[in-house]
C-alpha cells in the first residue's frame, strides 16, 4: 500500500480525484482528454491512487471504470484536526478583525481635457494653477517625493477646511500620487494621464482607501466639480 500522503500530494492525482468525485464513475480515456499528457501516464498516476486505497476500478466490457474511494482520507482529516487548535483561533481572531474594519471603498473618474499632456501635468502640479481650479485657494504643492504639503479653504462647521498630505509618487508627465488626510480619512489620489494622438489629454482618477459611504459621495461631487474649473482653467493657459 502506497502512502495517502505521497498519492495526494500531486497535483494531476488530486485533479483526478475531484473529476471522479464529480462524475462518479471515468473511463481513462474521458480523464486522458483533460490533461496535456498521454494514456500511459495519466494511467500510471491512477496506478498510485489505487495502490492507495484512493481508486477503486472495475471492468465494463472493454473498459475500464475508475471511481473514488475517499475512505482513506480520515487518515488525513485525522492528522490535519489535531493542528486545527492552532489555526482556528487566528481565523476567528481575523474574522472578528474584518466584521469590526469598514470595507474600503475607491472611487475612480475618468476625465478628457482637450490641452496637451504638460499643460494638464502643469495644472496638476503647480501651486499657484492648482489655487486657481481647486476649493482650496491656499496651499504650498511641490510634486517632490516625501514633500509634506497643505491645502486650505475656509473653515464649515467643525471642519477647520485643512486637507494635509504628503506626495507619493511623481513620473512626469504621466503619473502623480500623494495622500489626502482630512476628517479621519486618510486617503491615496492618484492621478494617471495619457496623450491622445490628436493632442488631447485623457486623465484616469483615483482616490482610494475611503472608509464610508457618505466621504465616497462627497469626494465623487467635489471632484467631479473640480475638474469642470479645470477644463475652464486649461482653456486660459
Amino acid at each position: 500500500m502506497r502512502d495517502v500522503y505521497h498519492a495526494i500530494a500531486d497535483p494531476t492525482r488530486r485533479q483526478l480525484m475531484r473529476m471522479l468525485a464529480q462524475a462518479g464513475e471515468l473511463p481513462l480515456h474521458e480523464m486522458t482528454r483533460h490533461f496535456r499528457m498521454g494514456r500511459t501516464a495519466v494511467s500510471k498516476h491512477l496506478a498510485v491512487l489505487r495502490d492507495a486505497g484512493l481508486v477503486r476500478d472495475r471492468k465494463a466490457g472493454r473498459e475500464t471504470l475508475y471511481r473514488l474511494n475517499a475512505e482513506p482520507l480520515q487518515e488525513v482529516q485525522a492528522w490535519l484536526s489535531f493542528y486545527e487548535r492552532f489555526w482556528q483561533p487566528r481565523i476567528q481572531a481575523l474574522q472578528q478583525w474584518l466584521e469590526e474594519e469598514p470595507l474600503l471603498k475607491k472611487l475612480e473618474l475618468d476625465f478628457h481635457f482637450q490641452s496637451p499632456i504638460e499643460k494638464v501635468w502643469f495644472a496638476l502640479t503647480d501651486s499657484a494653477t492648482l489655487s486657481k481650479w481647486m476649493m482650496f485657494k491656499e496651499n504650498n504643492f511641490k510634486p517632490v517625493v516625501g514633500h509634506r504639503f497643505y491645502l486650505k479653504m475656509e473653515a464649515v462647521g467643525d471642519w477647520n477646511g485643512v486637507v494635509e498630505g504628503e506626495v507619493l509618487e511623481v513620473d512626469e508627465p504621466h503619473r502623480l500620487s500623494y495622500t489626502w488626510e482630512s476628517l479621519g480619512e486618510k486617503n491615496t489620489v492618484t492621478w494617471t494621464l495619457t496623450e491622445e494622438a490628436d493632442g488631447s489629454t485623457s486623465v484616469h482618477f483615483e482616490q482610494a482607501n475611503i472608509s464610508s459611504d457618505q466621504a465616497l459621495t462627497g469626494a465623487k461631487y467635489g471632484w467631479q466639480g473640480m475638474a469642470k474649473q479645470l477644463e475652464g482653467v486649461l482653456a486660459e493657459l
